[in-house]
């Protein structure tokens, strides 16, 4: 996000005790992750990649992991980027095990060595242009910077308000309230602290969000987690592969809150994914620092079927998210000639054949 404000150490403290908790009650570490399906994805699908949705998409969670490198989310813990005990250093689904589970029950685009990467549209590769392109599906051509205006690009969530259902967007990080909606008066906006600009801890945004989830079933909610961001930021690596697990915790309870709420926990798909990537250096990302455009996502739940690893021949954008949105929930394609592509790949059979 590039703009340096310090994560709160006593939350974060607090945080990774509530994250073993959830983690020690689910077993999750000890739980083998099976291998995802290889699928040949471009403009086509192999016949065995069909397959039919066991249950449809009434509803859709977007979870953005502000900064979180492709790297450590998709293959493992980078030794060579601090000081770690060697029981630090462990592969991607011990680091994130909610999220490689969610891989094995949908899908994941972006895996090194499996076709053209995704990225984000750039050319500068910061929050609040990957944030505009995800929420409105097109090219950010309208925002360079931190500091572009709000938003006059109508967004998925927009579309969903227009069609009168309930739509909220909880992020730690102020700024995203600019991208989020052209109508920011219709929307459930919750970023920041509660009356400031200042940056609220991951944690507090997860407890909001899951909170409205519950009480209102929204057809459309965002959780923007931005503590990545802010560690990496500071060089400090530890800290960020701490967020990263809290981060995993977080989806734990997502899942858990999930199955509690019955036939529309089960009909609601999860996309995860993050804004940006990171330079080689790990502490900087943008234009200056093109390797930091590689970004992944991982989609799993209501009619989203288990295919796994994807390969694209063509490689995805971040624009490619709000179109694939649009088709689970039945909304009508954005005609604009920027406007990015379903992903076929996590469409059920039916919709990808569109």
């Amino acid at each position: 996000m590039l703009r340096g404000r310090r994560v709160r150490r006593s939350t974060s403290l607090r945080q990774a005790a509530w994250g073993a908790v959830l983690f020690g009650t689910l077993g999750c570490f000890d739980a083998p992750r099976s291998a995802p399906q290889r699928v040949q994805h471009g403009d086509d699908l192999t016949p065995h990649a069909r397959s039919d949705a066991r249950s449809s998409t009434d509803a859709v969670i977007v979870v953005v992991l502000d900064g979180a490198r492709w790297q450590d989310v998709l293959v493992g813990v980078d030794p060579s980027l601090g000081t770690l005990a060697p029981s630090e250093v462990v592969p991607a689904e011990r680091l994130m095990p909610t999220l490689h589970a969610m891989m094995s029950r949908g899908i994941v685009v972006g895996e090194p060595e499996r076709g053209e990467p995704m990225q984000a549209s750039g050319p500068n590769f910061i929050s609040l242009p990957g944030y505009n392109e995800i929420f409105s599906g097109r090219t950010p051509a309208w925002c360079a910077d931190n500091d572009c205006l709000p938003t006059q690009q109508t967004t998925i969530v927009d579309e969903v308000r227009a069609r009168r259902g309930q739509a909220g967007v909880f992020s730690s990080w102020a700024p995203i309230a600019r991208a989020a909606a052209r109508s920011p008066g219709d929307v459930v906006l919750s970023t920041g602290m509660p009356g400031t600009e200042e940056f609220r801890p991951d944690h507090d945004t997860a407890v909001a969000g899951l909170a409205y989830l519950v009480r209102k079933e929204p057809q459309f909610l965002f959780l923007g987690l931005g503590e990545p961001d802010e560690f990496a930021h500071q060089g400090d690596y530890r800290g960020y592969l701490g967020s990263l697990q809290r981060a995993d915790a977080i989806l734990a309870d997502l899942q858990l809150t999930l199955a509690s709420m019955g036939d529309r926990g089960r009909r609601t798909s999860v996309f995860v994914t993050c804004d940006h990537g990171r330079g080689l250096d790990f502490r900087n990302h943008g234009a200056a620092w093109p390797e930091s455009a590689r970004v992944w996502l991982v989609a799993a739940g209501g009619s989203i079927p288990a295919r796994g690893a994807v390969v694209s021949k063509t490689g995805h954008r971040l624009r490619d998210i709000a179109p694939s949105i649009r088709v689970l929930l039945g909304l009508p394609p954005d005609p604009s000639p920027d406007a990015g592509q379903p992903l076929l790949a996590l469409l059920p059979r039916g919709l990808d054949d569109r």
